[in-house]
């Protein structure tokens, strides 16, 4: 969700040329595959255009072209704090949920994932947690592009 959210919110303020957004896994169950139906029709439902995500899997050598790398959980920081090469990558990493005030107040700065429940209301209440943080991510981003 995070991906598709993101890169509308890039495109629409025009900044494509500057952001580039992209999406990956930190295992490679799910290579090649489109997002789960109940996220695409979630995304639809809202204005988001979900179905050209295609899975893919986290490539250590990224770091060093990426200025900022999200994790939705802190098992995910785990596995991308063990895959940096030095605290330059390490302090890349943060949590989705930290760009979001109210994540935050709240203490809930870990996004779970829908799927393994698979109930239609746990994809509303991701997507819900995912756009909240990514309108925090777009204004740092936009803050440091313009």
């Amino acid at each position: 969700m995070g991906q598709v959210i993101l890169s509308q919110l890039v495109a629409d303020a025009g900044l494509g040329a500057k952001v580039r957004v992209s999406s990956s896994g930190t295992g490679d169950w799910h290579v090649g595959n489109p997002a789960d139906p109940r996220t695409i029709e979630v995304l639809a439902e809202h204005g988001y255009d979900g179905s050209h995500h295609r899975a893919r899997e986290f490539d250590p050598s990224e770091f060093e072209d990426l200025d900022l790398v999200l994790a939705a959980d802190e098992g995910h920081v785990r596995q991308l704090t063990r895959w940096a090469r030095g605290p330059e990558d390490r302090a890349k990493i943060r949590l989705m949920r930290e760009f979001d005030p109210e994540a935050v107040a709240a203490g809930t700065l870990e996004t779970d994932d829908p799927y393994l429940v698979g109930a239609r209301e746990n994809f509303l209440r991701c997507f819900d947690e995912v756009e909240a943080a990514c309108l925090g991510v777009f204004e740092h981003l936009r803050s440091r592009v313009t």
